[in-house]
């Protein structure tokens, strides 16, 4: 289904409530699909977004030949799915996939540095936090065009 601004809009608010899991999805030159998780994709106003490109090797390679992506936002809420279980019914979606187009790798922003260390300032008591977001230079830009909503069966019909 096309992005259009009312349900862009909706994306990005069930995106920033959501614990997820997100994977980028991409075809290398021989054809092959690969699916890369990654830690770290903001979403902006104007159906794009953009990605710390970090520990992304195959998949920054593939995006250097093929610039489609499919985005898959998946819910891994424990309480999201006790409710939705005890329920037998989702009250939202249980994750969001979405289409899309890469640029090219870039050096991040300021801004964009900034905004994610901010996210992610809780986590610098422990060891490893240096190690993932000591070294945020680069970013990709992602533009979307469609989604679709992960289907639960009966539990998420009427969404």
């Amino acid at each position: 289904m096309k992005i259009t601004e009312d349900k862009w809009k909706e994306i990005v608010k069930h995106y920033g409530g959501m614990k997820q899991i997100s994977m980028i999805g991409s075809v290398n030159s021989m054809g092959q699909p690969n699916v890369t998780p990654i830690g770290a994709l903001v979403l902006k106003d104007d159906h794009s977004g953009y990605y710390f490109d970090l520990f992304t090797k195959g998949l920054s390679e593939n995006l250097d030949q093929n610039r489609n992506v499919c985005v898959l936002f998946a819910q891994t809420g424990g309480l999201f799915w006790f409710k939705s279980l005890l329920a037998n019914k989702c009250k939202k979606p249980s994750g969001i996939k979405m289409i899309g187009s890469a640029g090219n790798r870039r050096k991040a922003s300021e801004e964009e540095i900034e905004l994610l260390r901010n996210k992610t300032k809780y986590l610098k008591i422990l060891k490893g936090y240096q190690t993932i977001f000591g070294n945020l230079s680069y970013v990709r830009d992602i533009t979307f065009t469609d989604y679709f909503m992960l289907n639960t069966g009966k539990m998420t019909f009427d969404l």
